[in-house]
């Protein structure tokens, strides 16, 4: 686990709640995300990629067999062993340097479940409002909350 991965395993954690299985192995013969991580109060799975990349092409190619690749052979495995039912939600967490996240969203072929945030922020603790620590946080929003910023209509 690089420097990156670890800062964004330190995000992940921050609420609490969330708990993450680093290289996961989803199928034989396909890459490993960086981490699955479940929330069970929000019943979410979330594969979570980190890249430092300057030009993260293999990563837009992962992201966009990820159903197939991942989440169909995820899902059948965490329900198998009884961690999720069936009602739980999969989403994909992109974690890339700010000047790659434009670059990223415009080659994936469809963003629905997928949410592109900020390296530079996620490796910031000092940083991050208060709401990162709490259940509250939201990944979907895209936004790691700053202290001294509104961030999306979370309190602070």
């Amino acid at each position: 686990m690089d420097r990156h991965e670890e800062a964004v395993m330190q995000l992940l954690t921050a609420n609490g709640e969330t708990f993450v299985a680093p290289k996961y192995e989803v199928a034989d013969g396909w890459q490993c995300p960086a981490f699955v991580a479940l929330r069970p109060a929000r019943r979410e799975v979330c594969v979570v990629e980190v890249s430092a990349s300057g030009y993260p092409l293999a990563l837009v190619n992962r992201i966009n067999e990820r159903v197939e690749r991942w989440y169909g052979p995820l899902l059948a495995q965490l329900q198998a062993h009884g961690i999720v039912s069936p009602d739980w939600g999969v989403s994909c967490l992109v974690f890339v340097r700010d000047d790659q996240i434009a670059w990223l969203k415009e080659r994936i072929k469809d963003l629905s479940g997928v949410h592109v945030l900020s390296l530079e922020q996620a490796s910031s603790p000092w940083n991050w409002d208060d709401a990162v620590w709490t259940p509250d946080i939201d990944f979907a929003r895209e936004e790691i909350p700053q202290r001294g910023a509104k961030a999306g209509g979370l309190t602070h």
